[in-house]
């Protein structure tokens, strides 16, 4: 019996790293479930950092997927893949050449806007299955707009299924904290996204840094700075905190799950931090992240904190305090605990319609 072919194709730009990384996540989980049985490809656009490091066969683009219309499509039917994932990507001309050659497609979108876009009436027939990477408290509700097309036209539902975790055992978590001589529930971890972001002319990166230099003494704690593979410059060296260019997927979320605070931006690791019940200073540093943050500041799962070192810091000096501390970890344990639930894995192994059997509020792998 042939090898499954899944095609993954996540929006892919030298700013963000988010949807690559959240494909890569899933790609990775499933290839550990389904161990020689399925071929993973991804599409991305060549002017990325980790274009050359996807550990993936790869087709590589002179921009992004959206813009490569014809070239999308003509890949996909050469490739004929079996389920193709497109993460906030994708155009109907794209999904509709998939399911010429009898492809399931899985639409992930991560906001309102993304989530409108999985809705149009051109999109009828041609999405299976249709993931919202947001908890439910991060997102409005559908409208009556989007209900009323839902009830009269054969679009695929959005189900709002969290964000995706990857869940480190013992072994992992207690491997990361000897490689970098840490102790859990004992450093504050840092990461400004992917290293691609700028704020007023300047790398949000860097104002992580210098805040993660001034709150390592502030507060005494051991300090890991993240600078994300987007980072441009050289990573600077100092004694005073751990430098890192970036970490694998599950080595990054193994140190999320055991650092006392957390300093993150307000994208899709903001959300990881909650469901991995981590403490979290957050800044918005994109424009597509304030909606996020204040959704969680209104839920009371995040700390949020304007783009200044001196605020971070302050933010960060009360957050650990017992009193603060304490009621973001009460919050935390009110929420749903992450599900295990993979629901892309009938679509692979029966490749009959991708079962959704009820809404989900986590994918952990």
């Amino acid at each position: 019996m042939s090898n499954k072919r899944l095609l993954f194709i996540p929006v892919s730009s030298p700013e963000g790293i988010g949807e690559y990384m959240r494909s890569l996540l899933l790609a990775n989980g499933l290839l550990a479930e389904f161990a020689g049985m399925l071929d993973i490809h991804f599409i991305l656009n060549k002017h990325t950092t980790y274009a050359d490091v996807c550990p993936f066969d790869t087709t590589l683009l002179e921009s992004s997927a959206t813009k490569e219309v014809a070239l999308v499509c003509d890949f996909i039917t050469a490739y004929k893949p079996d389920v193709v994932v497109f993460d906030c990507a994708g155009r109907a001309a794209h999904m509709k050449a998939a399911k010429e050659v009898g492809a399931k497609v899985v639409f992930i979108s991560q906001h309102e806007k993304k989530r409108a876009k999985g809705l149009k009436l051109n999109r009828a027939n041609l999405i299976d299955a249709h993931w919202v990477v947001q908890p439910d408290y991060c997102i409005a509700p559908l409208s009556w707009v989007e209900n009323t097309k839902l009830d009269m036209f054969p679009l695929a539902h959005p189900y709002n299924v969290g964000p995706f975790v990857a869940h480190a055992s013992v072994e992992q978590k207690k491997q990361v904290l000897n490689k970098y001589g840490l102790e859990e529930n004992n450093y504050l971890l840092v990461n400004a996204g992917s290293g691609g972001h700028t704020f007023n002319n300047l790398n949000c990166a860097d104002t992580y840094f210098e805040t993660a230099l001034k709150a390592g003494k502030k507060t005494g704690l051991k300090t890991v700075v993240v600078f994300g593979s987007n980072y441009t410059k050289r990573i600077p060296k100092t004694s005073e905190i751990i430098c890192l260019t970036s970490l694998e997927g599950t080595d990054f979320l193994a140190l999320l799950s055991q650092a006392k605070l957390a300093l993150l931006s307000a994208g899709d690791t903001l959300l990881q931090a909650i469901a991995l019940q981590t403490p979290v200073i957050a800044c918005a540093i994109s424009k597509d992240q304030h909606a996020r943050l204040e959704n969680c500041v209104n839920t009371g799962v995040v700390i949020k904190a304007s783009l200044n070192a001196d605020d971070i810091v302050s933010k960060i000096e009360h957050a650990i305090e017992d009193s603060r501390y304490k009621s973001l970890l009460i919050k935390y344990h009110k929420l749903e605990n992450p599900q295990s639930y993979s629901v892309i894995t009938s679509a692979v192994k029966n490749l009959s319609l991708i079962h959704i059997s009820e809404p989900t509020r986590r994918y952990a792998i």
